[in-house]
């Protein structure tokens, strides 16, 4: 019993050494077992002498700041991006936004829905072929030329109508109309192309707000087709009159397939490139923003820009005689550019610069003036010398 209460007294005694030694921190064993991580931690941190483990401890660990460092690179690129990125989007995103304006330009919907204008121009509403008929005091025949693939955009199949007015003569004057002309618009021309005799065949204009324009291209290839049906009826000497875009595509034409005897070509832009450049919508914009405008065109016009060249297909007309008329105030189509066709064309071209500052408008200006003057430039390359003779039907 003795025995057992010493030793009972004794395990009380060591627990409550192990107790004090542990508050205390002292260097008992078992004291030290308790409190030897934290006291060494703390020695690391003050710099002192400490064991390996407690200086592992208060490192830090290189792959983590590698990582960090890694992450923070990367939102420095990134935000990077987005500065230039951003701008750059918006750039191209308005640069498509203004290239499509070209294709469908604004005075297909506003006004007349056509680009000639000047003092004396009427005020032309859509009309219809009774309209033309009552007018010319003939009543005209549909003339179907068959179908056309627009290069641009969705290659839309178009179809290519004209109407038809048999004259005193089989010699032929084609009428290719500017861009969203009205039926009304063609009257003038027809007047006095028939009362000199021709046969005319009038196309109608394709250009409406849905279809946009194709400043020429498309004309071109009606101006093709309409001579090629006419050929297939029997028709030799074919000339075509061209007004605005038409006389640019009436150009392009007779440069991809010599169809026609003779040109008349009535304020046709030089180049395409130039003639957008000098717009106020594109000469206004920053030099670098407009030529990514223009390389954007391409695709709303299925062509780059500065390949529509009426100017270079001029020297390719060999020897079909073109009868040039400019505007002597035209702000879209200057003389310059009539004199620059004028003279890649060579010898057989004229031209006549007309007193007016409009565009297209050469006909209402001067309307004796421009008939007499295209009558003589047609007589000539047609070679006509007799009077005309009673009207033949197709």
């Amino acid at each position: 019993m003795v025995t057992s209460a010493v030793g009972g007294w004794a395990r009380v005694r060591k627990i409550g050494a192990l107790t004090r030694c542990a508050r205390r921190g002292t260097s008992s064993p078992e004291g030290r077992g308790v409190n030897a991580g934290r006291e060494d931690y703390r020695a690391g941190l003050r710099g002192g002498v400490g064991s390996d483990k407690a200086l592992s401890m208060g490192k830090k660990d290189p792959g983590a700041d590698a990582g960090v460092a890694g992450k923070r690179g990367r939102h420095i690129y990134a935000v990077g991006a987005l500065f230039i990125g951003l701008p750059a989007l918006i750039w191209i995103v308005a640069a498509i936004f203004v290239a499509r304006s070209l294709k469908y330009p604004a005075f297909l919907y506003l006004g007349n829905g056509q680009d000639v204008f000047g003092v004396h121009v009427p005020g032309f509403k859509r009309g219809s072929v009774t309209d033309v008929a009552a007018a010319i005091g003939v009543e005209p025949e549909r003339f179907d030329a068959g179908t056309v693939e627009d290069d641009a955009g969705r290659h839309r199949a178009v179809t290519v109508v004209g109407w038809y007015f048999p004259g005193a003569r089989r010699e032929v004057v084609v009428i290719l109309p500017a861009a969203g002309a009205s039926e009304d618009q063609l009257i003038p021309y027809i007047k006095f192309l028939h009362a000199a005799g021709y046969t005319v065949v009038a196309n109608y204009s394709s250009n409406n707000p849905e279809f946009g324009i194709s400043w020429g291209l498309l004309k071109r290839k009606f101006g093709l087709a309409t001579a090629r049906a006419l050929k297939e009826d029997g028709f030799e000497k074919i000339a075509v009159l061209g007004i605005s875009e038409g006389a640019a595509g009436a150009i392009m034409a007779q440069a991809e397939q010599p169809v026609f005897t003779a040109i008349v070509a009535d304020s046709s832009y030089a180049n395409l490139a130039q003639l957008l450049m000098r717009s106020p919508s594109i000469a206004r914009l920053n030099p670098a923003f407009a030529n990514t405008v223009l390389w954007e065109a391409r695709w709303w016009m299925g062509r780059a820009i500065n390949k529509v060249s009426p100017v270079a297909d001029a020297a390719k007309l060999r020897n079909c005689p073109i009868l040039v008329i400019q505007n002597r105030g035209d702000k879209i189509t200057p003389p310059e550019d009539g004199k620059a066709i004028l003279y890649a064309a060579g010898v057989n071209s004229e031209i006549w610069i007309a007193p007016s500052d409009g565009h297209g408008d050469a006909i209402y200006e001067a309307p004796a003036d421009y008939a007499a003057r295209v009558v003589k430039f047609l007589n000539t390359s047609f070679g006509i010398e007799a009077p005309a003779a009673a009207p033949k039907g197709r």
